[in-house]
C-alpha cells in the first residue's frame, strides 16, 4: 500500500502532538517528510529500479550515443563519437581522416584540451569510453547506487563482475590499449561507473540500481515507496522537528524509533524462498 503526503503529514502530526499545526507549518512537515523518505531509501534500498543505457556513454545528459570512429565518413555537429579509449563531440561537421585520432604516445599532451582537426572535421575530447557517469542514465543523478549490471552482446546478456576500485584499478587499467568487450566494472567515487576492458563498440547495458525518490509536493501525491518501508518515514520526520527546536531528547527517542521501525521492516521481508525443492538447477 502506498502513502500520500498527506498521510505522511497527519502521521507526523500525531507523533509530534500537533494534530492542528499550531507548532509546525506544513510545509516545514513537508520538507522533514521529504528527507525521511530518503533517509529510509538510503538506509533500506527499497527502491531499485531497473536502468538502461549504453557504454560508451555521453558524459552530458540528453546527448546522443557515441559511435565508433570510422575513417572518411561524414560527421554532424554535436555528434559523438569513440576512438580506442577516448570519446569526443563534434565541434564542427565535417569528413573524418584517414586516421585515427592520435592515441596517447611519448611526448604528447592527452587527452587533448583544446578542439583539434580529424580531416575537416573539428573534435573536442570530453570523456572516456571506460566512463559512464550517473547523470547519463535515465534515472540520471537521483541513481544512489548501482547493484548489478548486465552486458548485451548479440543474445547473450552477460553479468559483469564487480570489484572494489583498487583491484580494478590494478587489474583491468593497466594496459591502455586493452580494448574489447567489458567483462568487470567498478564505481568511482559518488557518481562514476567504469568498465573494464574499455569497450571497443556500443554495447547496451542494464543496471539495477538504488535511486532517490522524487519529493512529494502536493497533499495528493502518491509515494513511489511502498508499505511497510513507509513506516519508519514519519518517526524520522519527527526527531528532524523535535531537532529542529532543540528539544534533543525527544528528538534522540523519535530516531531510536525510526532505527527500530526501520529494523523491522527489514527483518519482516527476509522471508526463505527455495528455488526449486526437487531438483537442482545447474
Amino acid at each position: 500500500m502506498s502513502q500520500t503526503l498527506q498521510g505522511y503529514i497527519t502521521a507526523t502530526r500525531y507523533l509530534l502532538h500537533d494534530a492542528t499545526g499550531v507548532f509546525y507549518t506544513t510545509s516545514q512537515i513537508t520538507d522533514y517528510v521529504n528527507a525521511a523518505r530518503e533517509r529510509v531509501v538510503r538506509d533500506t534500498g527499497c527502491l531499485r529500479t531497473m536502468q538502461t543505457s549504453t557504454t560508451p556513454c555521453t558524459p552530458v545528459p540528453g546527448g546522443s550515443t557515441p559511435y565508433s570512429w570510422s575513417a572518411n565518413t561524414a560527421v554532424a555537429l554535436n555528434d559523438y563519437i569513440f576512438s580506442n579509449i577516448y570519446i569526443y563531440q563534434v565541434v564542427g561537421a565535417g569528413i573524418l581522416d584517414g586516421n585515427a585520432p592520435p592515441y596517447p604516445f611519448s611526448g604528447t599532451v592527452y587527452p587533448p584540451s583544446t578542439p583539434f582537426l580529424n580531416g575537416t572535421a573539428t573534435l573536442q575530447y570530453v570523456g572516456q569510453c571506460e566512463v559512464v557517469n550517473f547523470s547519463c542514465l535515465p534515472q540520471g543523478n537521483q541513481t544512489l547506487d548501482v547493484l548489478n549490471v548486465n552486458l548485451y552482446w548479440g543474445n547473450t546478456r552477460i553479468p559483469m563482475r564487480y570489484l572494489p576500485w583498487t583491484q580494478f584499478n590494478a587489474e583491468l587499467r593497466y594496459w591502455q590499449n586493452n580494448v574489447q568487450r567489458p567483462i568487470c566494472f567498478s564505481i568511482y567515487g559518488q557518481n562514476q561507473i567504469y568498465f573494464g576492458p574499455v569497450p571497443d563498440q556500443s554495447y547496451i547495458i542494464d543496471l539495477d540500481t538504488v535511486v532517490l525518490p522524487t519529493a512529494l509536493v502536493n497533499a495528493t501525491d502518491i509515494d513511489t515507496i511502498i508499505s511497510p518501508y513507509t513506516s519508519p518515514v514519519p518517526y524520522y520526520a519527527a526527531y528532524l522537528a523535535k531537532y529542529y527546536e532543540q528539544s534533543f531528547g525527544e528528538a534522540e527517542i523519535y530516531k531510536q524509533e525510526y532505527i527500530k521501525h526501520t529494523q523491522a521492516v527489514l527483518v519482516s521481508i527476509s522471508t526463505r524462498r527455495i528455488p526449486d525443492p526437487y531438483s537442482n538447477p545447474y
